[in-house]
């Protein structure tokens, strides 16, 4: 039994698995009342909430039951402090008032967003409500591997310093009720009104091996007057017919010339596909037919679509799910640019979105005149490490798109400069060898006065290297000693005139020519220091190259 202060927190949010073969539970009582119970969840885990009186002192004890995740919510200044997590250890209930030391590990990133713990993957409901960015995403709070999917919740005032919030969304109560079946919230997008925001979603039901006969995936409706608390879910859109397989998923939603849109993605007759529904008061809607489809062989099926106005064209994202490209990236992402005209989207141009490739299921939003994109850093190649509450997967940097050329830039956000402390070096252009970067968590740019062939070497473990390699046009990242070693990581670039690395622990993530080519990979590493050592073929071809510790963004 231990105790918990609840300060000016009003709930406990809690999720509780039950002892094989046990009826578990939560009781809590506040000091000389009776006890309160509280049952775990039996086959899984089952997020419990707990109504509480602030500035009480509350006796907590778990009886024949484990807990993942817990926390107290419900405050009147939750949007700037967040949650407060809880750990539960040896019978003490232990606030952790330091983010800054859970996050301070070997591989967990300090300025990107990832999880408190556990599993995380596709942001999902990019939105501006209120004074702050909402991103909310797909979860496991229960381990570092994916289960049943929840939503998890976080918020920004800048795009760069992130709250913690309540989890949003869980799985069906039928899915947690089995235990030969998966499913749950996956993914989705947001509209913010003036008063509430209304979400979009698949709902994913099935055995645990997938079947065509078998799982469903159908469209769900939410609404929120404050981001945290959802209502009002309803089911919206099935799938229309059998000529589209079960993958049926992943609403994105815009209005365009006064009518509601929505892109999904799909399997359609075999192929790949985007499709495009319209309604006009956000809730009944038509189907409309196909908007793109894909004819490369080998996706699986288009999933996590984006479709956008900018800079006078109109662009598509689509993830290409289990797809292994000619150079053995698996699972790329692609832009799709052209125009959009009675109803038809006539194709002009096509690109990798990342071609570090461990980039996926990127979604963007519009605020004040920007194009905001944030993806996860997905693990493609099996390469996790996984450490004690330690988490799986991360958010890149968001970065601003627009189009130029009839290619989509992808830039970082400028807020992410503002995290940009100590200059480490500040040197014209020449070799370079830097060891034992405090913390390996900096910010490099080099700008180049003339093209030249180069070799950067970026991380360094007991197993391996990370490299940014350039030979005339082909623009390389490299594993050496890790599971990607055999993936070529590469794009093709004319000239190069400034190049952006962002290194922060086990993730670095490439921007070249304020985003013409964009590439992102992780690598873990057993050591706490950073590495940069550059060398240039040509000699005065570089102008200048700087390098910047970055602060960390848990307060």
């Amino acid at each position: 039994m231990g105790m918990v202060y609840t300060e000016n927190y009003r709930c406990m949010e809690i999720f509780l698995k039950s002892y094989e073969e046990k009826e578990g539970k939560i009781k809590i009582r506040k000091e000389g009342s009776e006890w309160k119970e509280y049952l775990a969840g039996h086959l899984h885990y089952r997020l419990v909430k707990i109504p509480l009186e602030q500035d009480t002192n509350y006796e907590v004890e778990l009886d024949n039951c484990c807990q993942s995740i817990a926390y107290l919510s419900d405050s009147e200044d939750i949007m700037e402090k967040g949650v407060c997590f809880l750990e539960y250890d040896k019978g003490e209930w232990i606030k952790n008032s330091s983010l800054c030391k859970w996050y301070n590990t070997n591989n967990r990133e300090q300025y990107h967003f990832n999880a408190y713990k556990n599993w995380i993957n596709d942001p999902n409901g990019l939105c501006y409500y209120k004074g702050y960015y909402h991103m909310y995403y797909q979860a496991n709070p229960h381990a570092q591997e994916w289960g049943h999917m929840y939503w998890g919740h976080t918020a920004s005032k800048d795009l760069v310093h992130w709250v913690h919030l309540p989890y949003a969304l869980e799985p069906q109560d039928e899915i947690l009720g089995e235990m030969d079946k998966k499913g749950g919230a996956f993914s989705g997008s947001a509209i913010a009104l003036e008063d509430k925001i209304v979400f979009y979603f698949t709902r994913h039901s099935g055995p645990l091996e997938d079947s065509e006969k078998e799982t469903v995936q159908y469209q769900a409706m939410a609404i929120s007057k404050d981001g945290i608390n959802f209502e009002n879910e309803t089911v919206i859109i099935e799938k229309p017919d059998n000529t589209f397989s079960y993958n049926f998923r992943d609403p994105k939603v815009f209005v365009y010339e006064g009518i509601w849109q929505m892109v999904l993605g799909a399997k359609v007759k075999g192929v790949p596909s985007l499709v495009r529904y319209i309604s006009a008061d956000m809730e009944h809607w038509n189907y409309k037919g196909v908007l793109l489809e894909e004819q490369t062989e080998g996706i699986y099926t288009f999933e996590c679509p984006d479709f956008f106005f900018a800079d006078g064209k109109f662009a598509a994202v689509c993830s290409w799910m289990m797809y292994v490209d000619e150079e053995r990236r698996y699972q790329p992402t692609y832009y799709y640019i052209g125009d959009y005209t009675n109803e038809k989207f006539n194709i002009e141009n096509k690109g990798l979105y990342d071609f570090g490739s461990n980039f996926y299921a990127v979604q963007s939003f519009e605020h004040n005149g920007r194009r905001i994109a944030i993806g996860w850093t997905a693990d493609c190649y099996q390469e996790h490490i996984p450490e004690e509450n330690g988490s799986y997967g991360a958010m890149a940097i968001p970065r601003e798109l627009y189009i130029k050329n009839n290619k989509l830039y992808r830039k970082p956000v400028k807020e992410i400069y503002s995290l940009a402390g100590k200059c480490i070096c500040d040197v014209p252009g020449q070799d370079i060898s830097l060891h034992h970067l405090n913390n390996n968590v900096y910010y490099a740019r080099i700008d180049f006065k003339d093209d030249t062939d180069f070799t950067i070497l970026l991380g360094e473990s007991k197993k391996g290297r990370l490299w940014l390699l350039k030979e005339g046009i082909k623009l390389q990242i490299k594993t050496e000693g890790v599971k990607s070693k055999y993936v070529k990581f590469t794009t093709e670039i004319a000239h190069i005139e400034k190049a952006e690395i962002f290194v922060d622990r086990r993730l670095t993530e490439i921007f070249i020519n304020d985003g013409e080519e964009a590439g992102t990979k992780l690598f873990y590493q057993d050591i706490n220091d950073g590495v940069f050592q550059a060398s240039f073929q040509e000699d005065g071809y570089v102008e200048r190259i700087r390098i910047y510790e970055m602060e960390g963004i848990w307060r």
